[in-house]
Parts: C-alpha cells; sequence; structure tokens
C-alpha cells in the first residue's frame, strides 16, 4: 500500500470521525423534549397565552387555550441545560416591548421529557400567582397490559395536600390512596411517583388527607396502555377548583 494512499485512508476516517462528533452532538441537543400545559385561571376572562421558548413563538395563532397542551400529542425537541419561557397576553408575544405575563429559567437534563405547566390564579401573589413550572417525566413503558398513572396537583383552590385515589369501583370504603400529600405545585410523590395498574377502567377520587371527598362524583377513565398524567386545576375563572382531572397522554 502505497504512502499516498494511507495517508488518504487516515484523513477520510479523521474526517468521518469528525462527522460523526458532530451527529452526536446534534442528536444531544433535541434529546430533550417538553410539552407545555396551560393551566393558568383567570378572572378577566383571558383564558388563551402566548408561549415562547428562548424567544421563539411555540403556540399556535390564538394561542394556547385553557386545559390544552403544545404540542397536543408528544413532545417538542428542545436544547438541554437552561432554557427561557415567557408567556404573554395571546397576540402579543411578537409585539415590539410587550411585557411577559410569566418568565422561567427552567433547567432541562439531557435524554429526558418533561411536562412544562403554566399554573396558578392571576388575582393572587407568592405561591399561588401565575407561574412556569417543568415536571420530569419518567416514560419507560410499563409491562405489557398494564398503565401507569401519576398526578400534578395545579389548583390552587383545592386544599393543600390532597390524596388521591385511582380504584377500580365506584366506592373508596377501605381502600388505601393510591397517592397521599399531594401540594399545590406538587407531584405525586408518595407512595410512589407512578401507579403501575392493569389496563381497564378507573375512578378517580380527590380527597382530603381524612378521606372526604372533595368533588361530588368520580372522574372516570378507560385505558388499556400507555402512561398518563392527571393534572387537578381551577375553573378557567379561578373562583373554585375543577372537578374533572385533565388527562394527558404520555406514551401510548
Amino acid at each position: 500500500m502505497s504512502r499516498l494512499f494511507k495517508a488518504l485512508s487516515l484523513a477520510l476516517a479523521i474526517a468521518a470521525l469528525g462527522l460523526l462528533g458532530i451527529f452526536a452532538a446534534s442528536c444531544g441537543s433535541s434529546s430533550t423534549q417538553y410539552r407545555v400545559f396551560n393551566a393558568m385561571s383567570n378572572p378577566n376572562a383571558t383564558f388563551a397565552f402566548d408561549v415562547t421558548v428562548n424567544g421563539g413563538l411555540v403556540t399556535p395563532v390564538g394561542g394556547l387555550g385553557f386545559g390544552s397542551s403544545q404540542p397536543s400529542k408528544g413532545y417538542s425537541g428542545i436544547s438541554s441545560g437552561s432554557n427561557t419561557i415567557n408567556v404573554y397576553q395571546v397576540g402579543t408575544a411578537t409585539t415590539s416591548g410587550a411585557d411577559p405575563l410569566v418568565t422561567s429559567t427552567l433547567s432541562l437534563s439531557g435524554s429526558n421529557q418533561y411536562t412544562v405547566v403554566l399554573m396558578g390564579n392571576s388575582q393572587t401573589r407568592g405561591p399561588t400567582g401565575w407561574a412556569a413550572q417543568a415536571f420530569p417525566d419518567n416514560n419507560a413503558l410499563p409491562p405489557s397490559g398494564d398503565i401507569e398513572f401519576r398526578v400534578i396537583n395545579a389548583a390552587p383552590n383545592l386544599p393543600s395536600p390532597v390524596n388521591i385515589y385511582i380504584v377500580p369501583t365506584l366506592s373508596i370504603s377501605g381502600a388505601t390512596p393510591t397517592f397521599t400529600g399531594v401540594a399545590y405545585g406538587q407531584p405525586s410523590q408518595t407512595p410512589t411517583e407512578y401507579a403501575t395498574l392493569p389496563g381497564g377502567q378507573y375512578f378517580v377520587y380527590v380527597t382530603t388527607p381524612t378521606g372526604t371527598p372533595l368533588f361530588p362524583k368520580p372522574a372516570s377513565y378507560n385505558e388499556t396502555t400507555g402512561i398518563f398524567t392527571l393534572v387537578l386545576t381551577d375553573v378557567q375563572d379561578g373562583f373554585t377548583f375543577y372537578t374533572q382531572p385533565w388527562l394527558l397522554t404520555d406514551v401510548q
């Protein structure tokens, strides 16, 4: 083999390694994923908002409506690390000098998926005022035939914390809570973050820590496969809590 051929082969190998590194880096930058869910209540009847991430508008024309997700299914790619999310009155995100209603810097680690919840009540200050919070999702599929649920409490008007029962019957008499102590602004964490259950129909009760139901009747879901997030919210105008948890499909 000639010296020229050896040198050319070495150069090609080095170039290939360089391209591979660029490809890996580009894949790593989009391996972090997110979605945005709007649970921001507002007595002033503004229920849709413009959302930007790192300065780019990510919501559709007309804004992100209350109880809606962007994207409506699945997740969007984003760079890992610090990302800035701004929320504006609908139609103003691209207006020069517009002030955001919410500004949050979210630290997102690589190769993870996140649900970013816009939450709070516009008439309050402090911990229940408008905010954007990222919740890491654990989307490792459960065994075949099983489903998984978790809960995020984004309802300022609910007594905090609450217990959650996810049961196959129209009664919680004698039942053990599926999740306990779910405080406002927190996901379910005890006794586990996600509940793994056989696929089928389930009724969801939200109660006080002593077991008193807070909703007039349980919500019902019939799922055979997948991972799901239930989000507790206020009603749109923020004067009370909504008695139907929103169901987000994480993986199906």
